[in-house]
């Protein structure tokens, strides 16, 4: 575990980003654009072929759980529960989660989840001093049967996600809670532009529309 965050507030300050979700729609980015801005991938990210993100974040247990060795091969800088920061991907900063539902400005001291690893990326990005954050494959829609939050485990392919094996048949993964989503994203949103920041959707089809939507042509 990496206990130190010296450097990492305002690494960044006044440039773009981008945060990489990993909906199906990740799949039609070009490498070459993921790789034109600092990055944060999240989870799986690392199946994306030869991609590898500037930063990545991990916050979710069965996620960390059933896939830290792949995670301890990513030679990049990473953000991980601070109980698996300890015992699993050791040469992690470590997150703190907290219950309390706000936006952090200080994410070396807690994060909210949010219920979306996506959220705590827009918390490390904001503390690193982003004046802009690009989304790319924040599809925001899912399929699947039962309640949000509920675990399950995969039946068949995935299809809810850039590659069909990243949450594949026998893995288990926890449905997604869109609503409780937004309600994070909305939070963010108004974070950033208290300070005259921005978030930027850039996922062709997305289903999010709490941010303001762009096209990539556009960056």
């Amino acid at each position: 575990m990496i206990s130190s965050w010296k450097g990492i507030r305002n690494r960044h300050k006044g440039e773009t980003c981008l945060v990489i979700g990993n909906g199906p729609s990740l799949k039609d980015i070009p490498i070459d654009f993921l790789d034109y801005y600092p990055s944060f991938g999240t989870n799986r990210i690392y199946m994306l072929g030869d991609f590898t993100p500037t930063y990545y974040a991990a916050v979710n247990p069965l996620v960390i759980q059933q896939f830290s060795d792949d995670m301890k091969d990513m030679n990049c800088e990473k953000f991980i529960s601070a109980y698996y920061a300890a015992e699993l991907v050791t040469d992690a900063h470590p997150l703190y989660s907290s219950v309390v539902p706000e936006f952090s400005r200080n994410p070396e001291a807690w994060v909210y989840e949010g219920y979306t690893v996506t959220f705590v990326c827009l918390q490390l990005a904001f503390y690193m001093g982003f004046s802009t954050v690009l989304l790319v494959g924040v599809d925001h829609k899912y399929e699947f049967d039962g309640m949000p939050n509920e675990l399950k485990m995969v039946v068949g392919d995935d299809p809810n996600h850039f590659d069909r094996d990243y949450f594949g048949d026998g893995r288990l993964w926890h449905l997604p809670d869109l609503v409780q989503s937004e309600r994070a994203y909305k939070m963010a949103k108004n974070a950033f532009e208290m300070e005259g920041r921005k978030i930027v959707n850039l996922t062709p089809g997305s289903a999010l529309d709490v941010f303001e939507k762009g096209d990539i042509s556009e960056w």
